[in-house]
């Protein structure tokens, strides 16, 4: 997040939360903290302040959805918890240079909070110090030598990297604009899902050198655009970490698992080692004449079929002993080999068991990710396997993973394979599959196309199939709850998100099966 562009939303942010109040603080990963506000500026609700503090490609962006916390929070969230909770802010000043955010919350006694884009939230019991204007180059940046740029404050890096791919009159008009303030806001998409967010507009020539194609959307507001760059990157970032902590105790024993059956791999080496003795006891079985009772040996020499075989023995006991005791292994190994055999299939079951968890869990990181525009170069990505076989898997049009039921067990399963904020698709007044689109967060856009698809495929096993168009309903997988006593796939609908109607195209599981 360049300081300019931070500059921006700074004079946007501040006067709509003003007054707001503090309810919660949150870590949900890594460097990242969310704060949850109410009101502010005459407007009620809850929004949500997430500061993503880092030193390559910090942001900080103000969104309108949550995102799930299931960590114990750390002992600085805590404190902070504690100082700013249930307070209201009352103040607030920005060092945009330094990409630095002084809040202040005040009730018997002022307690301000700095958000620091590069280091990340702390504590003030005073005022902050009053930045210094930045002084800016008078003279213009053609007269300026591009290794003396860096000391200057606000030619920052993002600014000097667009700076080299213009010209000396643009170059000069741009930092203009920039010392003028205000403007619009630039955002920008490739095919691979990757986002940028600028104050000014940037040049063709930076976005060829930057590779792939990019898609250009012009704000007038900062906030909806870094919302929904924040929304895109963060909360997928942090929906992908949440759900590989969840699969990690199951790829810990899938892992201890494939251990053990190495280990079961070496047990059944030694255990045929041992039954293939049989052949020398009965070698020696066949041959015993050849030795007084009591005689005792080192080794013995016998002839076998395809010449001289040569036996070590225990010397301590008898040619006999030594034959009995090679029957007794070889029995042994056999026992052992039937044994090993039972408990080889029962590690195994255990084993893909585990390995299914994992894939289940990470359902939504291996299956959606960012939607992608599919391309030579970029296919969309496989689907994931280890699923219920009571589930089917599809890929929509847009790279957004589909799980629809085969039968009323499936519609339950695929229920739970749900993430709360994941679609929940099925169509009206009458009965039909399950289907459920998953998202990575609840801040993800899913585009008309893909909702569509999952109503036609809804459509296509329910009491609508041999029609040519079906009414769809839709839902949040968190308002829909299974209802006790019922069959299964039977559910309670608390709340719709609304419906629409579709054509039916019967090709379209082959099609989508495809991508």
């Amino acid at each position: 997040m360049d300081a300019f562009l931070f500059l921006r939303f700074c004079e946007a942010l501040i006067p709509r939360i003003m007054g707001a109040r503090m309810e919660k603080i949150h870590a949900p990963g890594s460097h990242v903290v969310v704060f949850t506000l109410y009101g502010g500026c005459g407007r009620e609700g809850k929004r949500y302040l997430v500061l993503k503090a880092d030193r390559k490609s910090p942001l900080l962006f103000l969104a309108d959805h949550r995102i799930s916390v299931n960590a114990e929070p750390p002992a600085f969230i805590m404190r902070l918890r504690k100082h700013l909770s249930g307070k209201r802010l009352s103040r607030a000043v920005y060092h945009w240079t330094k990409r630095r955010l002084y809040l202040c919350f005040s009730d018997a006694a002022e307690t301000w909070l700095c958000l620091d884009l590069r280091e990340g939230p702390s504590l003030l019991f005073e005022a902050p110090p009053c930045p210094d204007e930045p002084l800016w180059p008078e003279a213009g940046l053609s007269s300026l030598p591009a290794e003396n740029r860096k000391g200057w404050e606000v030619l920052t890096p993002a600014l000097r990297r667009t700076l080299a791919f213009l010209d000396g009159l643009d170059a000069d008009a741009l930092l203009m604009d920039l010392q003028a303030g205000g403007g619009d806001v630039f955002s920008y998409e490739n095919d691979e899902g990757r986002r940028e967010v600028s104050a000014w507009p940037l040049p063709p020539s930076q976005l060829a050198a930057m590779g792939g194609t990019w898609r250009e959307k012009v704000f007038e507001d900062p906030i909806p655009a870094l919302a929904e760059a924040g929304e895109h990157l963060v909360y997928g970032e942090l929906s992908t970490q949440a759900r590989q902590a969840a699969a990690r105790p199951f790829v810990t024993e899938s892992a201890r698992l494939g251990r053990l059956l190495e280990k079961l791999d070496k047990e059944e080496a030694r255990l045929v080692a041992m039954s293939e003795k049989q052949k020398d006891a009965l070698l020696l079985q066949s041959q015993l004449y050849r030795f007084a009772p009591e005689e005792k040996r080192d080794s013995v020499t016998l002839d076998g079929e395809n010449g001289a075989v040569s036996l070590t023995l225990d010397k301590k006991r008898t040619v006999r002993e030594n034959m009995a005791d090679l029957f007794h292994q070889a029995g042994r190994g056999r026992r052992g080999l039937e044994h090993l055999a039972r408990r080889r299939a029962e590690v195994r079951a255990q084993k893909d068991a585990a390995d299914e968890a994992v894939l289940r869990t990470l359902a939504a990181v291996n299956g959606t990710g960012a939607p992608r525009m599919k391309t030579a170069k970029n296919k969309a990505p496989a689907l994931p396997s280890g699923l219920p076989r009571q589930v089917q898997a599809f890929r929509s049009s847009d790279g957004f993973l589909l799980l629809r039921g085969r039968d009323t067990k499936g519609n339950a399963l695929a229920l739970k394979l749900a993430a709360p904020h994941d679609y929940w698709i099925h169509t009206a007044d009458g009965p039909s599959a399950h289907v459920i689109i998953r998202r990575d967060h609840a801040g993800q856009q899913v585009p008309e196309r893909t909702l569509h698809e999952a109503g036609i495929l809804a459509a296509l096993k329910s009491w609508q199939k041999e029609q040519e168009s079906a009414d769809i309903q839709y839902s949040l997988a968190k308002y829909i709850h299974p209802m006790k006593n019922a069959a299964p796939g039977m559910v309670r609908i608390d709340r719709s998100e609304g419906s629409f109607r579709v054509r039916t195209e019967r090709d379209l599981e082959e099609r989508l099966e495809k991508n």
